[in-house]
């Protein structure tokens, strides 16, 4: 679930575990055998957009290992990349300040077609989705893989709901502030993002390898992360019904109330549902290529 109120360093982190525990397997062992079947001396090139404090790119070297890679994380906010860790394993890292939608190569980055892996996590609902695609396709090389993961996918369930027909217009007031966007831009991703990506990949001349469903599963008995998380969810939703001005102050007031005493009671859990999606650039008609499998 991307943070659309907010990019917090201290909520980037927080999340992170939950991240890792709903990445869809099949995609990461995808990427992992590809990247053993590249040459002995190859060294991919990797860009990471919406990168953030660079979580993914940590990510990424660990299925790319023992392989070092040229790896470009980019965000339009400086601050959250200055946070990024540098490589351990001798991997170059380049932090690119820029809109992730435009090309990278007057920023120092790499020339679109020249990119092994673009990686973007928890990043497609904030975007138009015909635009996000048409990047990742410019970006890459024929061959080359896209892991558009943690795509939110029209979900947020909180356990014990109460009210039930008013957890429901909450979590609708929630979904209509991400959607509020596609006003001006039709395409944009917004609450239903993860039903969305896969066709427009597609459109972009991508091949779908992979769409399988990725979910978090908080619970407020996971400890000071999971609650930490909670409470943010918490307030997420909050925000977004307030300024949407439904339902009430006071409905709202008393649906917040009900998650935070359960938050402190230890019973509140919540589910968040994305998906993960993998891609790839076709060869161009005269290279023979390996063939993945759909899974």
């Amino acid at each position: 679930m991307s943070a659309s109120v907010g990019f917090e360093a201290a909520w980037l982190a927080a999340r992170a575990p939950y991240d890792e525990a709903a990445l869809a397997r099949s995609a990461v062992a995808e990427i992992e055998a590809w990247a053993a079947w590249l040459p002995a001396d190859a060294v991919p090139v990797v860009v990471d957009l919406g990168s953030g404090t660079g979580v993914a790119l940590d990510r990424v070297r660990r299925w790319l290992a023992p392989r070092e890679s040229v790896a470009y994380a980019v965000d339009q906010d400086a601050e959250l990349l200055a946070r990024s860790a540098p490589p351990e394993d001798g991997s170059r890292l380049g932090r690119i300040v820029g809109d992730v939608l435009l090309p990278l190569d007057n920023l120092g980055g790499p020339a679109d077609g020249s990119v092994d892996l673009v990686v973007g996590h928890a990043l497609a609902d904030l975007l138009p989705l015909d635009r996000l695609a048409a990047r990742v396709a410019s970006l890459l090389r024929p061959g080359g893989l896209a892991h558009l993961a943690l795509v939110y996918d029209g979900l947020t369930a909180f356990e014990p709901a109460g009210d039930a027909s008013l957890h429901a217009a909450v979590l609708a007031a929630f979904h209509r502030h991400m959607d509020r966007p596609a006003s001006q831009s039709p395409d944009y991703g917004g609450s239903t993002a993860g039903r969305g990506l896969g066709p427009a990949l597609a459109a972009a001349g991508l091949t779908v390898l992979i769409d399988a469903p990725s979910a978090w599963d908080v619970r407020a008995t996971d400890g000071v992360g999971g609650r930490q998380v909670l409470d943010r969810l918490i307030r997420f939703v909050v925000d977004a019904a307030r300024a949407v001005g439904a339902p009430s102050p006071d409905d709202l007031d008393r649906w917040e109330r009900a998650r935070r005493a359960a938050l402190a009671g230890g019973t509140l859990t919540a589910r968040v549902s994305h998906r993960d999606l993998l891609a790839r650039k076709p060869e161009r008609a005269s290279r023979a290529g390996r063939s993945l499998t759909t899974t």
